[in-house]
């Protein structure tokens, strides 16, 4: 069973919770009902329904954003006399009050119903419902309409920006959220239900299963896919189609244009990572180039409006162009009001700066020109051992991953395999007539081609090489063992600059010293592979001091693999050399 953490009345204790984290926000526990300051010239905008679509609603009011949210239970809506309650917080001397709700029923009759009550207390107020999901079209929708997904926040944003920053009336408010609303499409695709605090995790969906239009309140999607597509498949066939082709006239609800200005808003429905997240929305935005020619002047990523920790997300367009000409005409783009300032929370983009710093390419372009040209060097011997040493350490390659998933996480075989096999496959790239530009050269593809400890390692010894051949030698002269032997050594030194492990520690250490010390001594590469084997060997009876074989209980029988790796990468240089 799924393990979730739980907090007695978690509605009211996260109302609390967004409270003492923006002080600016006043708390009403009573009705459930976050407000703020706000100027009496300004119309007063409240949202709200159901918990579980964190950050929406309460944290989207802010300066810039609403003016107060009430909150009902998690999924459903608040009552009348909480929302009636919130007009009266927030309405005093106000030219008005919009009420922004989300086309599901129970909202839009609770609302409803606390604008009536309002008005026939003397406040002017309007509701105002949003709808823009095309995953239910005209045909199955019927008179219920489109329900509210993630265009909600993009209307709560846009609309707090308008009546803080231009003069306005409620019938402008109207005016602006009808001219958006009319132009947002949002399709929602989910690989799970949510769990609801409180009860147990229902779904009848299978491992080889998702849904498509998913909604905010657990309510299945309009069509199961299986098996789950790529994301990009999803996106590709799936749910821009849903959102674009005008041929679909059931669902052809906002007509895009060639030339049109459109903002595209990934959300999260909660249960995403950060990391695939935006890697949905780079996805996202190639297909909208590649498929439709369009390129969204801004695109916005994160959790807007959740369905608590739902395993999805949806897909929001705006067509600015149009929306712009139904807009009041004070506002000379929505662009701009998505761009103002604000101090809500929810809002991913505080303060939007489209001015983007250049450079030149030129600053980073990968170089050899810091590195003099020393110490000369029979390249195709130089590429036949690095060949050989590769061999060995790929048929050595089990039995290191063998010994890694014992004290490590399993990768150390193959990221040994993955450097040494990308040196041989860049062989051509490598400098022909200087060691030491060669050795910087595979400093930075050791760093590239391995990742990780082990990358860093390999890259910061190779570094030390190259300075150390450039050191001890000169352009045009040979590299001689001795010369090599020092390089050796000031390639030692270096990496002892930015690790403390040393023999005995059971790291590859264990094994380089010693070879690095019975070379500078003997100029034998075979005595010195002799000695780094003896040093690896030894690891199988002494605890790791580093890495991630240090967190395990006990390692002190098992060889470290990377000590092992790099005895069997010598040993195939030694039998090639």
């Amino acid at each position: 069973m799924t393990k979730h953490f739980t907090v007695e009345n978690t509605v009211e204790s996260a109302l609390e919770g967004l409270a003492l984290s923006n002080p600016s926000l006043t708390y009403v526990k009573e009705d459930k009902v976050i407000f703020r300051d706000q100027d009496k010239s300004k119309v007063a905008l409240i949202s709200g329904g159901g918990a579980g679509h964190e950050p929406t609603h309460a944290g989207f009011v802010g300066k810039g954003g609403l003016t107060g949210a009430v909150s009902g239970p998690i999924f459903a809506s608040p009552s009348t006399k909480q929302i009636l309650n919130g007009i009266k917080l927030v309405g005093q001397d106000k030219p008005g009050v919009l009420l922004i709700v989300k086309n599901y029923t129970g909202d839009v009759l609770h609302f409803g119903l606390a604008g009536e009550r309002a008005r026939a207390l003397g406040y002017n107020v309007e509701v105002f419902v949003i709808g823009e999901d095309v995953s239910v079209g005209r045909s199955k929708g019927g008179l219920v309409g489109r329900r509210a997904l993630a265009g909600t926040p993009i209307i709560h944003k846009s609309l707090g920006a308008y009546v803080e920053n231009y003069k306005h009336t409620l019938k402008d408010a109207v005016k602006l959220a009808t001219a958006l609303n009319d132009n947002l499409v949002s399709i929602g695709a989910s690989l799970n239900h949510a769990k609801v605090p409180g009860q147990e995790f229902e779904s009848s969906l299978k491992d080889d299963e998702m849904e498509l239009g998913m909604g905010i309140h657990n309510e299945p999607g309009v069509k199961t896919l299986k098996p789950v597509p790529s994301v990009e498949e999803l996106i590709k066939t799936q749910m821009l189609p849903k959102l674009l082709d005008q041929s679909d006239k059931d669902r052809a609800f906002v007509n895009f244009e060639k030339g049109d200005e459109v903002v595209l808003l990934i959300n999260n429905l909660g249960g995403v990572a950060n990391l695939v997240l935006q890697a949905i929305t780079k996805v996202a935005a190639d297909l909208l180039k590649s498929e439709y020619d369009i390129t969204p002047s801004r695109v916005y990523a994160g959790t807007l409006i959740s369905a608590l920790d739902g395993e999805g997300f949806s897909i929001t367009l705006l067509n600015v162009t149009k929306a712009n000409k139904s807009a009041p005409s004070e506002v000379k783009s929505v662009v701009d009001l998505l761009d103002a300032e604000t101090e809500a929370a929810g809002w991913p983009a505080k303060r939007v700066e489209t001015k983007a710093p250049t450079y030149d390419p030129e600053l980073i372009k990968e170089s050899d020109d810091s590195t003099q040209q020393a110490g000369t060097y029979d390249f195709d011997h130089f590429s036949k051992v690095l060949k050989a040493g590769t061999e060995t350490l790929i048929k050595a390659e089990p039995e290191i991953t063998r010994l890694d998933t014992k004290v490590g996480d399993g990768d150390c075989g193959t990221t040994l395999v993955a450097g040494a096999e990308g040196i041989v496959k860049n062989l051509d790239k490598l400098p022909k007539h200087s060691l030491a530009a060669t050795f910087h050269k595979l400093s930075n593809l050791l760093e590239e081609l391995c990742g990780g400890t082990m990358g860093a390692l390999l890259s910061i010894y190779f570094s030390g090489l190259s300075q150390g051949v450039e050191k001890n030698s000169s352009k045009g002269t040979p590299v001689d063992p001795t010369t090599f032997g020092k390089a050796l050594q000031d390639a030692l030194d270096t990496l002892y600059k930015y690790t403390n492990a040393r023999p005995g520690d059971s790291t590859i250490i264990d094994a380089l010293e010693p070879f690095v010390k019975e070379f500078v001594k003997s100029s034998d590469f075979s005595k010195a592979v002799a000695a780094a084997d003896k040093g690896a060997q030894a690891t199988g009876s002494s605890e790791a001091k580093f890495g991630r074989a240090s967190y395990v209980g006990d390692s002190s029988d098992i060889p470290d693999p990377g000590a092992i790796g790099l005895v069997e990468f010598l040993k195939g240089i030694e039998s090639a050399f």
